[in-house]
């Protein structure tokens, strides 16, 4: 019998969609950037610093349910099938409606299967998906104390330095596949060895365990924005303090920024402490990928905020804030109703009897190569 995920696990998939949406606002809104207002910019930046916790706890979600499940490339073709289909319908449409000019190789790039470049976050979890059964045969195979010590060192190489040297001594910006086998693998730990099964935790009540993490988020964010503090204020110095505090600053929003990955480790497990069981949160969870890839496709981030009204000059009142999330979560409510009726679409041909025969002769195909298993 297949493992049935609870409802908090599916709230968390739903919460973070919702951050990255907040965040994409802001950020390709150009908030920041036409904020006349200091204080409002403190705010902004401080919501900022809160939503990045999305991507690493996707991830998290990934190692922690993947870890000892098999592979199967219907997910890989799903996800690809997804892509295909809103690159497709979004060009067509802006196209066909003046909202935009492109050309005859333009729509042939973006009927290819193989172009999913503009989605970095499904390129490289299609990547990691792949690469998941070998991490799995590592996890499987190492001690609780070698597990902690392999991750000591991934963290060091992959978050520490490049956050303490600005890149320099090795670079991982956190949009790469380094970044996602390291959260994988903390998923896969979380997973095998429950934080709130350790001694330190289990001595506590499940009230003070998640004050626990509601602080160590908190204190994260609050190093993160004194970190923004101490760049802004030192970057101008001179050449050399120029030089750390520009890289600081460049680090701070990065997903490998170890606050980050901390804040994102305590916010999973905070999730992890909830008892939620309902069928509602879990339909709107199985949509949150649809919602990405609609309101992130290229065509759409160019001119959706402008359209809306988040992008259009300087802002000065405070009550901008509130107009922020209004359009978030109408960005968010949209592109959910839309994927709903893409999945009904699907699965209606999905179940007719030609596509059923394609696909079967298909994945025979795929494993008589015998390179996975992909039962």
């Amino acid at each position: 019998m297949s493992e049935v995920r609870k409802s908090n696990y599916e709230l968390l998939r739903i919460v973070s969609m919702f951050l990255i949406v907040l965040y994409h606002v802001i950020v390709h809104g150009h908030v920041l950037l036409n904020s006349q207002n200091g204080g409002f910019s403190i705010v902004i930046f401080f919501i900022k610093l809160f939503t990045l916790v999305h991507v690493n706890s996707f991830i998290l979600m990934t190692g922690y349910f993947q870890c000892d499940k098999k592979f199967k490339m219907s997910k890989v073709w799903k996800l690809i099938n997804m892509g295909l289909f809103y690159r497709i319908i979004i060009i067509v449409l802006f196209s066909f409606l003046g909202l935009i000019t492109v050309s005859k190789l333009d729509i042939l790039k973006q009927s290819s299967i193989f172009c999913i470049g503009q989605y970095w976050f499904v390129r490289i979890y299609i990547v990691l998906y792949c690469l998941a059964p070998f991490l799995n045969i590592l996890i499987s195979k190492l001690s609780k104390s070698d597990y902690l010590k392999m991750l000591g060192v991934l963290f060091i190489i992959f978050s520490l330095l490049p956050f303490i040297t600005g890149n320099q001594a090795f670079e991982n910006t956190g949009y790469t596949l380094y970044q996602m086998v390291l959260m994988y693998l903390i998923g896969g730990y979380l997973k095998h060895y429950p934080l709130d099964k350790s001694y330190l935790f289990k001595r506590y009540s499940k009230s003070l365990y998640q004050l626990i993490l509601i602080t160590i988020i908190f204190i994260s964010i609050l190093m993160n924005g004194a970190g923004f503090i101490m760049s802004y204020s030192f970057k101008n110095v001179n050449s050399i303090t120029g030089f750390i505090f520009n890289n600081l600053h460049e680090s701070l929003t990065q997903y490998s920024n170890p606050f980050i990955i901390i804040q994102s480790i305590a916010f999973f497990c905070l999730f992890c402490t909830f008892n939620v069981q309902n069928k509602l949160v879990n339909k709107l969870s199985s949509l949150t990928l649809g919602i990405y890839m609609i309101h992130d496709n290229t065509y759409v981030r160019s001119n959706i905020y402008k359209w809306l009204k988040i992008d259009a000059g300087p802002i000065t009142s405070y009550k901008f804030i509130i107009y922020i999330f209004v359009v978030t979560i109408f960005i968010f409510i949209t592109c959910a109703i839309i994927e709903w009726i893409r999945q009904i679409i699907f699965k209606f041909i999905y179940n007719r009897k030609i596509s059923t025969k394609l696909r079967d002769k298909f994945n025979n195909w795929i494993r008589s190569i015998k390179i996975l298993n992909l039962d």
